[in-house]
């Protein structure tokens, strides 16, 4: 009995896909990739935001529309007391006080005392490019200010202090101020201040210890300050070799950039903006032992994170979140990428 072959089974014909060269089709691809690379190109979008810091940098710029003048209000405090040291950075400090000159570098100081139950009155005016190198309180107390003068260029505008002796009652015998010149190595000299408003010229790199006369009272420096190359970090000096070590001076914060959702920032993290970045300090205060800064500015990417060299968190400025929600952008490009998913399968034809 002769057994028949089992059946093959039947192969469909293999269906090839080719390419329709449809230029409506290839024309609408175009389009839809020219909007997706505009809506994801970097722009620049408005900052503002809320800080709060252990320690803030800044270079003070001179007033919109101006390219320089004369030294503007910066700070007006009542004191119990203030001592004035050069930076070993910059160039010297030499103060006229008294009809002396004093050099106040290598590590000497004039310290200026309320000695009668009224506080002294100091007002700092600086100039435009000077550089704010370090503002920090340390305690509650006091507040610590670096000043760093204009680069070389033009006519000169030193930094300026204002001081306003106590109201006290001045004798022959006392007075409402007292005043010590200290070198190191040195007995400490006493000199007999003005007993009537005078101003001291600060023309090299300063230190200023500002020791506060009420402590629960928050200092409140000028409103509306134009400032560049904004920077809240510091340097310590390693345990190990005594390296220089970069430590943030943020405590906490929230910035918001063009229509994006708010960036809350952390303790210690490190806050990187790109230029311009801020522009203008809106408001500045101390808020028990940290400063309270309101920020608005211009920048194209933030970048914050606990290592300086490897942020963790990044927010990109585009033309799409200058204008739209995150919601709406999330809604555009869902439609964009359905657009583009029919456009190309329409370009695609089996046989």
């Amino acid at each position: 009995m002769e057994i028949s072959p089992s059946p093959q089974p039947v192969i469909p014909p293999r269906r090839w896909l080719r390419l329709n060269p449809d230029p409506r089709a290839l024309l609408g691809l175009g389009l839809c990739g020219l909007a997706w690379g505009v809506a994801i190109a970097p722009q620049r979008q408005p900052l503002e935001g809320t800080l709060r810091l252990g320690g803030l940098s800044f270079d003070l710029q001179p007033p919109p529309g101006e390219t320089s003048g004369p030294a503007q209000g910066f700070l007006a405090v009542p004191l119990r007391g203030l001592t004035i040291k050069g930076l070993a950075e910059g160039p010297p400090l030499v103060v006229p006080f008294n009809g002396q000159r004093l050099a106040l570098n290598g590590g000497s100081g004039l310290s200026l005392t309320a000695s009668a139950a009224d506080p002294l009155e100091v007002r700092i005016a600086l100039p435009p490019g000077t550089r704010v190198q370090s503002l920090q309180p340390e305690g509650k107390d006091q507040l610590v200010l670096d000043l760093l003068p204009p680069s070389p260029g033009g006519k000169p505008v030193p930094a300026e202090l204002t001081i306003i002796p106590p109201a006290g009652v001045t004798t022959a015998n006392s007075t409402a101020m007292g005043a010590v010149f200290q070198q190191p190595g040195r007995q400490e000299q006493r000199i007999t201040p003005p007993d009537s408003q005078f101003r001291l010229p600060l023309a090299g790199a300063t230190r200023l210890r500002l020791l506060r006369a009420n402590p629960n009272q928050a200092v409140v420096f000028e409103r509306n300050l134009p400032v560049a190359e904004v920077t809240f970090t510091t340097e310590r000096q390693s345990l190990f070799d005594q390296t220089p070590i970069t430590v943030s001076t943020l405590r906490s914060g929230t910035l918001h950039l063009g229509r994006q959702a708010p960036l809350n920032l952390r303790p210690d993290q490190f806050l990187q903006i790109d230029p311009p970045g801020i522009t203008v300090l809106t408001s500045l205060r101390t808020d028990q032992d940290q400063l309270a800064v309101e920020v608005v500015g211009q920048t194209q990417r933030i970048r914050s994170g606990l290592s300086l060299q490897h942020p963790t968190t990044v927010q990109q400025g585009t033309l799409l979140s200058r204008l739209l929600t995150p919601e709406q952008i999330s809604g555009f490009f869902g439609f964009l990428a359905g657009v583009m998913s029919s456009l190309l399968l329409s370009l695609l034809k089996g046989e």
